[in-house]
């Protein structure tokens, strides 16, 4: 008996180990999408922009960052449930 129950404790604590990590990379995914998205906003029309997508995505836009000659290249962080994504993106060709 006690080892059925030793065995059960062990199988549980694995298994939300489990879901917690998976509960991150979920977190990690969407921020990173996020970030994409938010990035293409704000590289096409403005940071606003880029705000409106960072919410709709479910994240909270951190910071926009331009830079490059022209500030041509749009860098972009975002969070989601504590997880930080980052995407840079540019309008030139």
């Amino acid at each position: 008996m006690l080892g059925f129950l030793s065995t059960s404790v062990l199988c549980i604590c694995l298994l939300q180990g489990f879901g917690n990590n998976a509960y991150k990379q979920v977190s990690v995914l969407r921020a990173q999408v996020a970030a994409d998205a938010a990035a293409l906003a704000a590289a096409s029309n403005s940071d606003g922009a880029a705000r409106a997508f960072a919410e709709r995505n479910g994240a909270n836009l951190v910071s926009v960052r331009r830079f490059g000659d022209n500030n041509e290249f749009v860098e972009v962080v975002v969070e989601v449930n504590g997880m930080r994504a980052l995407a840079v993106a540019t309008d030139s060709w």
